[in-house]
């Protein structure tokens, strides 16, 4: 991991990112149960970065969300 990396958890997700060479870009992985997502931002840094990373996240809960379950009737 490089000194610039950096990781967490939301909701039981993990994610890393990293500095990609411009003024706050920033790229990296969210670690997604069924495949993991690559994300990047353009500007903002690490705190857009995991503001965005969040933001899918709930997106990817709130699908889960509604979905119906396998044995109803929907």
């Amino acid at each position: 991991m490089s000194s610039d990396q950096q990781s967490g958890e939301y909701r039981g997700i993990k994610f890393t990112h990293e500095d990609d060479g411009g003024a706050g870009s920033r790229s990296g992985v969210i670690y997604f149960p069924e495949e993991p997502q690559h994300h990047g931002v353009a500007s903002g840094g690490g705190a857009q970065w995991e503001a965005e990373a969040r933001s899918l996240i709930d997106h990817y809960f709130r699908e889960i969300d509604v979905e119906p379950d396998d044995d109803s009737e929907a």
